[in-house]
C-alpha cells in the first residue's frame, strides 16, 4: 500500500493534470512496447525500463514531447539506472559484474635487449659463502676435502651412537642406584646408642662453652650444674632455646634432662645445651635425625668472639686519632 500511494505521488508531481498523467502513461508503455522488439539476445535480453529507456526513443504520441513528459517521467521513477533489473540497486548490480568479469593477469614485460653492466649475483654454494673470511673459506674447503677422500676411516652409523648414549644412561642410572644404597646403608648403620639404663649421652658446644648433656625418659625434668633450669637460666629466651630440640622431635615432657655446662656467659651455655640435648636424641633414635638436620641442631655453630690485636683496642677497632 505504502509503495502504490508512493508511485502515485511521484505520477501527480510529475504530471501535474489528469490528462498529461494519462498521455505520459501512455507513452511510457508504447517506449516499452517498441524497445522490448529492438533489444537483442546478444545484449543480454529484456533488461527492464531502465534499459530500454536507455535506446533511442520511437515515436511518441501526438501531444507528448519526449524531451520533457517521458524524460521527466523516467528521472522519477522509483527504478535503477544502471540498466539492470527493477527493484535491484546500482551497488548490487556492480558486485555481480565484478564477479563476472574475469581479473586480468598480470602481464611480464617483455625482456630487453642489451648489454648487462655489474656483476652477475652469486648462485649456488657462492651464495652461501657471502661474507666468509677467506680463513673460514679454506677451513671449509678443508673440511670437504677430507670428507671426500679416500680413507679407511668410517664414521660411525647413528645405530651405534644411539646405543653410545643409551649405555651413558645405563652408567648414570647406576651410579644413582649406587648412591642412593650407599645412604640406606649408613642409614641403616645407624642404630640406638644407649646405656644399661636406657639413657644416651652427648657433648654440645658453642663459643667457649662446653655442655655434657645426659637424656632418659621421664617426665620432662630439666637440671643444669645441679640447679633447676629456671634458677640456671633465668632469661626465657635462654630457656626457650634449650627445649627447641624437643619441640622439633614432637617429645615435649617425654625424657629428663641432666646437663653439666662449662665456660662461656649464659647465652652460650645455653646454646651449648642446645646442642647436646639434640645429638642425644639422636643416638636415642636415629629418627629424630632428618627433622633435627633441617632444622640446624646437629651443626655445631663455629662462630666465637674474634681475638684482639696488639695496637687496636679491639679486634678491629682502633683508638682515637690525634694528629697532636
Amino acid at each position: 500500500g505504502r509503495v502504490t500511494a508512493r508511485r502515485a505521488e511521484i505520477d501527480r508531481e510529475a504530471f501535474p493534470s489528469t490528462g498529461m498523467r494519462a498521455r505520459g502513461l501512455v507513452t511510457a508503455a508504447r517506449v516499452l512496447a517498441g524497445c522490448r522488439q529492438q533489444v537483442t539476445t546478444a545484449s543480454g535480453g529484456w533488461l527492464g525500463i531502465a534499459g530500454a529507456l536507455r535506446l533511442d526513443p520511437p515515436t511518441t504520441a501526438t501531444g507528448c514531447s519526449w524531451s520533457h513528459d517521458t524524460k521527466r517521467y523516467v528521472s522519477r521513477w522509483p527504478f535503477p539506472k544502471s540498466g539492470g533489473v527493477e527493484g535491484f540497486p546500482d551497488q548490487y548490480m556492480r558486485s555481480i559484474e565484478k564477479r563476472v568479469v574475469p581479473t586480468r593477469s598480470h602481464e611480464a614485460p617483455a625482456a630487453e635487449t642489451g648489454v648487462f653492466y655489474g656483476n652477475m649475483p652469486d648462485i649456488g654454494v657462492e651464495r652461501h659463502l657471502r661474507g666468509l673470511s677467506e680463513e673460514t673459506k679454506t677451513a671449509l674447503g678443508t673440511i670437504l676435502d677430507i670428507e671426500h677422500a679416500d680413507t679407511d676411516v668410517t664414521l660411525p652409523s647413528m645405530r651405534e651412537i644411539d646405543d653410545e648414549e643409551t649405555e651413558f644412561q645405563t652408567l648414570k642410572a647406576e651410579r644413582k642406584l649406587a648412591l642412593a644404597y650407599e645412604q640406606a646403608k649408613t642409614k641403616a648403620a645407624r642404630v640406638s646408642i644407649r646405656d644399661e639404663y636406657g639413657r644416651s649421652g652427648a657433648t654440645g658446644k658453642r663459643k667457649t662453652a662446653i655442655a655434657r648433656v645426659t637424656i632418659w625418659p621421664g617426665i620432662g625434668d630439666m637440671s643444669c650444674n645441679k640447679l633447676h633450669l629456671d634458677d640456671a637460666f633465668p632469661d626465657i629466651d635462654h630457656r626457650g632455646w634449650m627445649i627447641k630440640p624437643f619441640l622439633v622431635t614432637n617429645t615435649m615432657g617425654l625424657f629428663d634432662v641432666k646437663a653439666i655446662v662449662t665456660g662461656g656467659g649464659k647465652s652460650g651455655q645455653a646454646q651449648a645445651v642446645r646442642h647436646g640435648i639434640a645429638k642425644a636424641l639422636q643416638l636415642y633414635e636415629p629418627a629424630f635425625r632428618p627433622s633435627l638436620k633441617k632444622a640446624g641442631m646437629l651443626t655445631r655453630d663455629n662462630r666465637i668472639v674474634e681475638r684482639k690485636k696488639p695496637g687496636l683496642k679491639k679486634a678491629r677497632k682502633a683508638f682515637q686519632w690525634v694528629k697532636r
